[in-house]
Order: C-alpha cells, then sequence, then structure tokens
C-alpha cells in the first residue's frame, strides 16, 4: 500500500465526504454466460476504450503540480485535453460518475445526491444498496457494450455493482475501497490480456486518492500533489501494459474526474436549525442512514411539517446569509437536477466556500482546518473536472472549451462503433474532438 493511503487510512475511512464509491457484499458474476447477445467477433480496426476516473481531480490540478503528473500531461499534450469539463449536479461523486456513465444529469438518472431518497420506496439509498437495481436510471455504457456483443470489465465504477436493464458488464467486482492500485491496474490489464473472443474492449478503473487528500489537508497541499503522483503512477502503468500487449495502436484512453474541489474553513458552516426547526422536515444529507454530513446542498421532503413555513424562514434567512433556497418546481433548468419522484421539495445551495449543517446534529465526520469541498453550482470555476482523450481516435495535441460530461458516453459509444440511447448529450456537441477511422 502507497505511502498516502497508508497517512490517509485512518483518517479517512469511512471519511470520503463525498467521494468513495459504496461497498458491497454481491459476489462477481460473469454475465458474459447470462446475456443472449454473443460477443462480437474482434478485426484488427476494432477500438479498445480505457476509461480512468480519478475522483476529485480539478482540472488545473496536473498544471499546479507538472512534476506529479508527466503521464497524465504526456496524455493531455499527444491527445485532446478539455480547458474543463462541466460535472451534473450537484457536484459530487457519486451523481457524476453515473451521468459519465449514462449520459444522463440527475434529473434523468434518479441519482441526485450522495444521499439519494426515493419517496417511492420511502428510504435512502445506502451505500450498502448500490447493489439493488431499483436505484439506478438510464442505460450505462457497459451495458449498451454488452448488449451490442462488445464485452465490458469495470473495475469499479458508480452502477456497475447492479444489474441494470438485465445486463452486467463481463467482468466486475464489488468495491473494496482499500484495494492496493497496482492491484487494480494489474487485473484490468489481466482481462486486457485474454484471448480475443473473450476481451473486453471497454475497461473502467477508479481511483480516490485525490479526492480523499484534497478532502483532508486541502487543494493545493503537499498531500494533494502526493495523491495526484501517486495516479498519475497508475496511468502510467496503464499505458504501458496496454502497449505491452499488443493493443497500443488500438487503445484510447479517457480520464475524467467527476468535480473540482473549494478549500472552506471550518468558520464556514451555516446552522440551518437557527432560522428553522427540523420537525417534520426530512432531510436526507442530515437524517440518513450513514449518518449527517456537513453538505453545499441537501434536499428538504415534507415529513409532516409544514413545507410552506419551512420554505419561507429559509428563504428570508437567505437574505443575509451565504445560501439560496429553491422550491423543486423553481430549480434553475441549467442544473438539470428536478426529478419530481427523488429531488427534494425544498433545495438549498450553498455559495462556494460555505456547508449547511445544524447545530443540533452530530457530524458523522470532524470538519477539517481548511479542508477541500465540492457539491456547489456545477458551473462554478473551482466545481471543473478533468477530460484528457488520448488514442487513434482523438484528435491530436488540441485544447477545446468545457463541456458537460453527459457528452463523454456518446463519445465512448462512437470510438466503440455502438448505437447508443438517448441521452443528454449530443455527439455533434463533441465531434470535434474526434477524428475518423482510417479506411481499411
Amino acid at each position: 500500500m502507497s505511502a498516502i493511503i497508508q497517512s490517509l487510512k485512518k483518517a479517512l475511512l469511512p471519511l470520503c465526504f463525498a467521494g468513495c464509491l459504496a461497498a458491497c457484499a454481491t459476489p462477481p458474476i460473469d454475465a458474459g454466460t447470462t446475456k443472449a447477445a454473443a460477443s462480437a467477433t474482434q478485426n484488427e480496426n476494432d477500438q479498445y476504450v480505457i476509461l480512468i476516473g480519478l475522483d476529485g481531480l480539478r482540472n488545473d490540478a496536473i498544471d499546479r503540480f507538472p512534476e506529479a503528473a508527466p503521464n497524465l500531461r504526456a496524455l493531455a499534450a499527444s491527445g485532446v485535453r478539455a480547458k474543463g469539463m462541466y460535472p451534473s449536479m450537484p457536484s459530487v461523486t457519486f451523481v457524476n460518475f453515473y451521468a459519465l456513465a449514462t449520459g444522463l444529469h440527475s434529473e434523468n438518472t434518479g441519482i441526485v445526491s450522495n444521499s439519494t431518497y426515493s419517496r417511492h420506496l420511502d428510504r435512502v439509498m445506502a451505500r450498502s444498496e448500490h447493489s439493488l437495481s431499483e436505484w439506478w436510471g438510464g442505460e450505462p455504457i457497459w451495458v449498451t457494450a454488452e448488449k451490442q456483443g462488445v464485452k465490458a470489465g469495470t473495475m469499479f465504477w458508480l452502477g456497475s455493482e447492479a444489474e441494470i436493464g438485465g445486463v452486467r458488464p463481463s467482468y466486475w467486482l464489488p468495491y473494496e475501497h482499500m484495494k492496493p492500485y497496482d492491484a487494480r491496474t494489474e487485473e484490468v490489464l489481466s482481462w486486457l490480456a485474454k484471448p480475443i473472443e473473450e476481451r473486453p474492449r471497454f475497461v473502467t478503473i477508479y481511483f480516490h486518492a485525490v479526492d480523499s487528500a484534497a478532502h483532508v489537508y486541502g487543494v493545493g497541499s503537499k498531500e494533494e500533489r502526493q495523491a495526484i503522483a501517486e495516479v498519475d503512477a497508475q496511468v502510467g502503468a496503464l499505458m504501458a501494459g496496454v502497449k505491452e500487449l499488443g493493443l497500443g495502436d488500438r487503445a484510447n484512453f479517457i480520464v475524467v474526474s467527476d468535480h473540482g474541489m473549494a478549500n472552506v474553513p471550518d468558520t464556514n458552516i451555516i446552522n440551518l436549525d437557527q432560522f428553522v426547526s427540523f420537525d417534520g422536515l426530512f432531510i436526507p444529507e442530515f437524517h440518513g442512514p450513514d449518518g449527517a454530513g456537513r453538505s453545499p446542498l441537501i434536499h428538504i421532503f415534507d415529513d409532516g411539517g409544514d413545507i410552506d413555513a419551512a420554505y419561507a424562514a429559509l428563504s428570508k434567512a437567505s437574505l443575509t446569509n451565504s445560501f439560496t433556497v429553491y422550491r423543486r418546481e423553481n430549480l434553475p433548468k441549467r442544473w438539470h437536477v428536478n426529478n419530481p419522484e427523488r429531488t427534494g421539495d425544498i433545495v438549498v445551495v450553498a455559495d462556494v466556500g460555505w456547508l449547511l449543517f445544524g447545530e443540533g446534529l452530530t457530524a458523522k465526520y470532524p470538519a477539517a482546518p481548511l479542508g477541500g469541498v465540492h457539491g456547489y453550482d456545477r458551473h462554478a470555476p473551482s466545481m471543473l473536472a478533468t477530460f484528457i482523450g488520448e488514442g487513434q481516435r482523438f484528435a491530436d495535441g488540441v485544447v477545446v472549451e468545457p463541456f458537460d460530461n453527459v457528452e463523454v458516453y456518446g463519445i465512448i459509444a462512437e470510438i466503440l462503433s455502438l448505437t447508443p440511447v438517448e441521452t443528454d448529450g449530443d455527439l455533434t456537441n463533441v465531434e470535434h474532438l474526434l477524428t475518423p477511422l482510417p479506411a481499411e
């Protein structure tokens, strides 16, 4: 286990304030034995996609610490780098890794928070429930691939533990937060080393070190730099391993993060219960099964109280405090977060640099003196995520303007020659990132 993970283990488990994926006890299954669609025969021009998820890697991270990211910077220089990528709203991990997979904003996936509450199910999606199909809307790219005869393998990605649309990836594992990074990389490379009829052409891999370090020590800290260096080394190992397997000329690397990060001093906490009683209100971020967390965004549900009075009181308080209050039906359309079944009756959003909580609540994690936080307005500059694409299908050495992360599904589908399902993305928005396949 690396030095940065060793040093953070006690502090971060079960920390990962809004940045770790859910563990569950469901054993892995080879879905290839259960699907009707047989794996399509591969040919020498078939492309591969290696999707690398680096939790919490802000769009400027590899510029702030260039010496820590030689492999990421090499990929960016050779291929396509976006100036930033807009996360879906709210800018938290569960929402965004699933948006990347499905091409859908939270209003259409139903994953509207790291503590999503369902009115229909009448419960919050606990981390132990990530294997349950009923939580996940939309069709992830690995399901699209498997349905069309392209094998997929997921080394930890939101939603990949559940059977969705009756389909699982051919290769997958239940999330294990402390699984060594070397072991993750080696396993993905072992999938790519399989005989061609068993080999996946789409694989994902996830690393959380940057998010964890920035939460505890802040953006710009030496610990964030160490974490960037750690994940960069794994990117380098993947690149070298793919080349050694003889797949380098057909492999397309896509590096994404879920969100950015902003430093928040521990003095910038707004206790909402000084303005309104929480009695008769249900707030999943405060009252869910995983405990109460300080949050930039909360969903408030009517639980037998006076929701109109609560809205009036919070609206009045917002005039002199660093937050904004919305009724669900009046949420900004640019956020795409209005899901009638799962979005709160009221949504409260803090200004960047502030957190929402309650004086009468007990926090599940201690406040850091200067920790990093995400979850704010998805268009805030500090929330911009990373996108890098490199390979035969990507343009060479270009920098592009920011785009929404729901475009990534369509990019992957295009590279793998898949027929995409309907999404919130539009390939015409990002087709300038891609180049056509060479003529056979």
